[in-house]
């Protein structure tokens, strides 16, 4: 973990993908937003929540992997809100209006079909090579719905 909270990834642009895979390993120890033995988790959220855009989601840029440090993308996507989310939720993060803009983010882009469009590439391979995952776009914003929903069953989604 770096001083700011953050964590650096591979496979997936770049800190918010890092931030779920190191959140969802400590909560496994046991490690909360407001239980922690190390802090690593309370500092990866704050940085999370540092990164949080206007519109209750988070976005991040291809380029931070090759910079190795978070750029923000010009808006929003919901592969890196749905990251963020699952970091947040793994982390039992308490604000649960944070979580529900970032749900809220992520219903406002589904498509009629119930396909999610494609957003900038999220995928990454040795910090330079794009990596257009298609499934990404599906996959994790359904894992993060999901899961809100298992946790928080009384709340609105929309």
């Amino acid at each position: 973990q770096r001083f700011d909270g953050s964590w650096e990834g591979s496979w997936g642009v770049c800190f918010t993908y890092a931030a779920w895979f190191a959140m969802e390993a400590l909560a496994l120890d046991g490690e909360t937003a407001d239980e922690s033995v190390t802090g690593a988790v309370p500092k990866g959220c704050e940085f999370l929540l540092s990164k949080r855009n206007e519109d209750g989601g988070w976005g991040e840029d291809f380029t931070a992997c090759e910079v190795r440090q978070y750029v923000a993308s010009e808006q929003s996507s919901v592969v890196n809100t749905a990251w963020s989310l699952l970091a947040l939720m793994a982390a039992k993060f308490s604000d649960v209006s944070v979580l529900k803009a970032g749900v809220k983010l992520i219903l406002s882009r589904q498509l009629e079909n119930g396909d999610w469009p494609e957003e900038e590439i999220k995928g990454v391979f040795n910090k330079t090579c794009a990596i257009r995952y298609t499934s990404y776009k599906n996959v994790f914003p359904l894992w993060a719905l999901g899961r809100f929903r298992r946790l928080h069953p009384g709340a609105v989604m929309s």
